[in-house]
């Protein structure tokens, strides 16, 4: 498993991204922000895996605190037929 840690001291804050773990200083971040981060493209989208299962779209300019452990994973893609 791969592990992006952004620099500095202190608490850090867990978030999975598609199964790839990454750690950040930040208490809360952006939806495009993650997106950012996990090499999501902004079109594609963002799904937000809460606690007790359920999934959330995340957008763009939505703040997430870092309650939990983060976990995300690109928003699915549709094909007809």
């Amino acid at each position: 498993m791969k592990t992006e840690t952004i620099q500095g001291c202190g608490k850090f804050y867990t978030l999975f991204i598609d199964g790839e773990e990454f750690r950040v200083h930040q208490a809360e971040m952006t939806g495009a922000e993650i997106m950012a981060l996990g090499g999501i493209p902004l079109e594609v989208g963002l799904i937000q895996i809460l606690p007790d299962g359920t999934e959330k779209q995340v957008q763009p300019d939505d703040v997430i605190e870092f309650k939990h452990p983060g976990r995300f994973k690109r928003a699915p893609r549709f094909k007809r037929g």
